[in-house]
């Protein structure tokens, strides 16, 4: 399976909805922001790889730092803009020498837009649904290579193509807590004659605030949220010069406590994830886990 792309697990966790509820950390929601309103968010993501089925005894670090800005065009309809930087690093032991080979760098940028197609409110609680489609953009290097020569696929920090992506996302949020759905396709393309497999993401996500207790009648208040997350992601085989590439594609599945605390204007909240399904073809690393944490500003 390829690395982990802007699209991967968690990369859609976007918007501010009303009150001082946070939406999920690893998960898109039905939310959309204000006419006019900005969220500003800074994640940090750590995965690590190192369930080698290969004498090779393998092991992959990844560094993301991404910066995604959203505004809201309309009450319904807003632009998201996610600029990521990477840093890979492999070591792995060949003939028994132990060897490490990396990268970093600015990665392909995601360009989405995101329409509320559906909102119907009740007395204290709401539902949503929207329809996000886009690309992410070709701005990460794909053919980098250092003493040994050019750098397998997964070390290096793009895809070289144009790669669109549609989904779609629910909400249902009252007073206490929140149920966030989602799922989207990417349209891998070619480039250099080779092709990563197309992607499915797919979460379901659990929020509940846990203090205060009972909220205020009036004043502002901070409130914290645990959340629990299924983090699913479908990837089929990639392509070279048009054949099926092997050890790559397959299956994995997530689950994703978290704990967040947010205002009205600021959300700070961090997860781990954890592998319970690694269903992955030919002999791939597989993830160790991934840590997360974030902040959120609107205004």
């Amino acid at each position: 399976m390829s690395p982990p792309r802007l699209l991967g697990i968690g990369a859609l966790i976007l918007i501010v909805p009303s009150s001082a509820f946070a939406v999920a950390i690893n998960s898109d929601v039905g939310l959309t922001p204000a006419k006019d309103q900005w969220i500003v968010r800074s994640q940090l993501r750590y995965t690590k790889k190192s369930d080698d089925p290969t004498a090779q005894d393998r092991e992959l670090e990844i560094f993301m730092m991404s910066q995604t800005v959203v505004y809201g065009l309309t009450e319904k309809a807003s632009v998201i803009l996610t600029i990521p930087f990477l840093s890979k690093e492999l070591d792995a032991t060949t003939d028994g020498i132990r060897t490490s080979r990396g990268d970093a760098g600015v990665g392909d940028l995601l360009l989405l837009g995101k329409y509320r197609v559906y909102t119907r409110d009740y007395p204290a609680a709401t539902s949503r649904f929207s329809v996000v489609a886009g690309t992410d953009l070709p701005t990460g290097q794909s053919g980098d290579a250092d003493a040994r020569g050019k750098l397998p696929r997964d070390l290096q920090l793009g895809s070289g193509s144009a790669d669109p992506l549609v989904g779609g996302a629910y909400t249902w949020q009252d007073l206490n807590g929140e149920w966030d759905v989602s799922l989207t396709y990417q349209f891998n393309t070619t480039a250099n004659t080779f092709e990563f497999g197309d992607v499915l993401t797919y979460t379901v996500a659990y929020q509940r605030r846990v203090w205060p207790i009972k909220l205020p009648e009036r004043r502002l208040y901070a409130q914290w949220n645990v959340v629990l997350e299924a983090n699913g992601q479908w990837e089929q085989k990639a392509k070279s010069h048009g054949g099926r590439v092997d050890n790559t594609g397959g299956h994995l599945l997530f689950l994703s406590p978290g704990l967040q605390v947010a205002t009205k204007h600021f959300v700070a909240e961090t997860s781990i994830q954890l592998p319970v399904l690694q269903n992955l073809t030919g002999n791939q690393v597989e993830p160790d886990f991934t840590l997360v944490g974030s902040i959120r500003v609107t205004f």
